[in-house]
């Protein structure tokens, strides 16, 4: 039987690099992986993700898809601007247009493309986690 996608085992589908910082949520045992956080649950991943969003508008001011996704998946280690491509297509927008992670609809599918992108499709209709999960993240974010 094939390993589970790395980021879906993880509970981390954003990928997201371990650190100083102590993630709420995190496993107590980060041997499973030498690079990327280890989370109890999915929505622990998902909720590190909003404070991941949250951090790029609010300490470096990044509001358009570009600037998310160049520092998200920078071109040193990913093809960015197919990764930028994919998530405007998702939007319907520009990538130097400005969006508002504060508008859940927009936020949802800004989520639900960095999980596609990380992960790749998942079963549910390309997704990996039902919407109520997915909720459920973005809420324990605050």
């Amino acid at each position: 039987m094939a390993r589970p996608i790395r980021g879906i085992r993880n509970h981390n589908p954003g990928n997201i690099d371990r650190g100083r910082d102590r993630w709420q949520g995190m496993a107590d045992d980060q041997s499973g992986d030498p690079r990327f956080v280890v989370f109890v649950a999915p929505e622990w991943g998902i909720r590190a993700i909003v404070r991941v969003l949250r951090s790029y508008r609010d300490k470096h001011g990044l509001r358009t898809v570009e600037g998310i996704i160049s520092r998200w998946a920078p071109p040193n280690e990913n093809p960015t601007q197919t990764y930028i491509d994919f998530v405007c297509d998702r939007l319907g927008i520009g990538q130097d247009v400005e969006i508002d992670i504060d508008e859940p609809k927009v936020l949802r599918t800004l989520i639900r493309a960095i999980i596609y992108k990380e992960c790749g499709a998942g079963p549910l209709d390309g997704d990996w986690y039902p919407p109520e999960v997915l909720d459920e993240g973005i809420r324990r974010a605050g």
